[in-house]
């Protein structure tokens, strides 16, 4: 699971400021991703088990692991569903509801980038605490 902190000590305690990291959405990206390219390892490769303390050029690279991943997968290839974007300015991942592994993907990306952007703003770190 991933959380905003200044170290692994600090685990939130609000649930609403934990993101899990979903197994089945970790699989898909090792098996389909993993084998193109290692530009997302800082992501991909994470061990599901041990925390991880991301310091602050890895949270800058895990934004941009967030921003391609999400164009890879989960940017529609046709025009006429990135008009149904707008509608979804704060949940752009509903546009996805015919695949819900994708979906899923989107979620999860979405809210990681998120996450990163306002620990950027608060001055902290994004912390993985394994299982």
């Amino acid at each position: 699971m991933f959380g905003i902190s200044t170290s692994l000590k600090e685990v939130p305690e609000e649930e609403k400021n934990i993101l899990r990291y979903p197994s089945r959405v970790h699989f898909f990206l090792i098996q389909d991703f993993a084998s193109i390219s290692d530009r997302c390892d800082l992501l991909i490769h994470l061990d599901s088990y041990a925390d991880k303390l991301f310091v602050a050029r890895e949270v800058n690279e895990l934004i941009g692991i967030c921003e391609l991943l999400i164009q890879r997968y989960c940017t529609p290839k046709e025009p006429w569903l990135l008009n149904q974007a707008h509608y979804y300015p704060n949940e752009p991942w509903m546009i996805h509801q015919s695949d819900e592994l994708i979906m899923e993907l989107h979620q999860f990306l979405e809210l990681l980038k998120r996450m990163c952007i306002a620990s950027v703003y608060q001055n902290a770190l994004i912390c993985f605490w394994g299982d």
